[in-house]
């Protein structure tokens, strides 16, 4: 990732080394705040470049998980809902 993040720092650390000098910021100050903005930049653009792609919304799930049933777990009515709706109490 170093790879993608350090010539576009570079390039940006520049940039805002000459403008912090432009704006008549001492030295030492421009090349700090460069660096910081350099890093960010860089950062950023290496994420921006880097492929990746959108989660899928399904969940496959493996086969020794897709062949348990719920109701034969040794818990799993207690999780389950029951068939009555429940009804609020009055409020006293």
């Amino acid at each position: 990732m170093a790879d993608k993040i350090i010539p576009p720092a570079f390039k940006i650390w520049l940039v805002f080394l000459f403008l912090f000098l432009l704006l008549g910021y001492g030295v030492v100050p421009s090349i700090l705040l460069g660096a910081v903005a350099g890093f960010a930049g860089g950062t950023i653009q290496a994420w921006w470049m880097t492929p990746g792609g959108e989660p899928t919304t399904t969940l496959e799930l493996p086969a020794s998980l897709r062949q348990l049933n719920p109701r034969r777990l040794p818990l799993g009515n207690l999780l389950r809902r029951g068939g009555s709706p429940r009804v609020p109490r009055p409020r006293r």
